[in-house]
């Protein structure tokens, strides 16, 4: 009967055992989480089969769902202990690796490119990682029969497995990713102190719906990968004010960089579909 020990059971780490159990990859999922009212909801939902107090080390693989800051001490814990495959699902790989050093063979670098505003075991769907990208990080230490074992638990979800290099995955998704939450933070702060928001439409809910992602999981994002977000954020400023310049100008200038964005959101869309 082959087990996995879920550490942190909210959106991404429900999600993994909820589709690991419709797919029949392993036969019994445990459950540990720091919040025992999250880990009585994954057990009530059935999304775990049990529920402990502190991981323990008879199974046969380890998913670690916690925020970014304390996935390298879960994973120096139950690697030896364990012996089988343990994975991670964070979105920022080179602080962990980092923070571990030396990295256990048998810990292999995820991060799956799905996710959710949401929170919490009952945002948990057994469908969210279907057709998804998922990037393995692999490091020279990283065993490969652990790769293909996590690789196929992956694939047994329904998601997508991409590799690259810790480095290359940090740069990429410090702007995919990281910079338009810091964004959407801190447009929806300066919007709160602005004025009353009864008003706001569509374009405003859209806009700001990442704002609402959990809190402890992006302050330890946006911590780790700082020095990449950083450039990035400079580089954001800069473009702002040359709108605003624009702005001021009117005009064809105005519209230039207008029609400069919207022919870059086209040319994304197309390629996306």
């Amino acid at each position: 009967m082959s087990s996995l020990l879920l550490i942190g059971t909210g959106l991404l780490g429900g999600s993994f055992a909820k589709a690991a159990k419709s797919h029949a990859v392993f036969d019994r999922i445990v459950g540990v989480d720091r919040d025992p009212a999250a880990l009585g909801q994954a057990l009530e939902l059935g999304i775990i089969d049990d529920a402990l107090d502190t991981p323990a080390g008879d199974c046969d693989a380890v998913c670690v769902a916690v925020p970014v800051g304390a996935i390298a001490g879960h994973v120096r814990d139950v690697a030896a202990r364990c012996g089988g495959p343990v994975f991670d699902v964070g979105s920022v790989k080179g602080a962990v690796i980092d923070a571990l050093d030396p990295v256990p063979p048998n810990f292999v670098p995820c991060h799956p490119i799905a996710g959710s505003e949401l929170q919490g075991p009952r945002a948990a769907r057994a469908d969210l990682f279907q057709n998804r990208p998922v990037v393995v990080t692999p490091v020279a230490e990283t065993d490969d029969g652990a790769v293909d074992a996590v690789r196929g638990y992956w694939e047994a979800v329904g998601a997508r497995v991409v590799e690259q290099t810790p480095a290359s995955h940090d740069e990429c998704f410090a702007l995919v990713s990281h910079l338009p939450h810091l964004v959407a933070f801190a447009f929806m702060d300066a919007a709160a102190r602005a004025g009353p928001l009864d008003q706001a439409g569509n374009g405003f809910r859209d806009f700001v719906r990442i704002a609402g992602a959990d809190v402890d999981v992006w302050t330890d994002i946006l911590h780790a990968n700082a020095d990449r977000i950083r450039p990035r954020l400079d580089e954001l400023i800069e473009t702002l004010h040359r709108f605003r310049t624009a702005m001021d100008d009117g005009g064809e200038s105005l519209r230039g960089v207008i029609t400069s964005a919207v022919q870059a959101k086209r040319a994304f869309d197309e390629a996306d579909h």
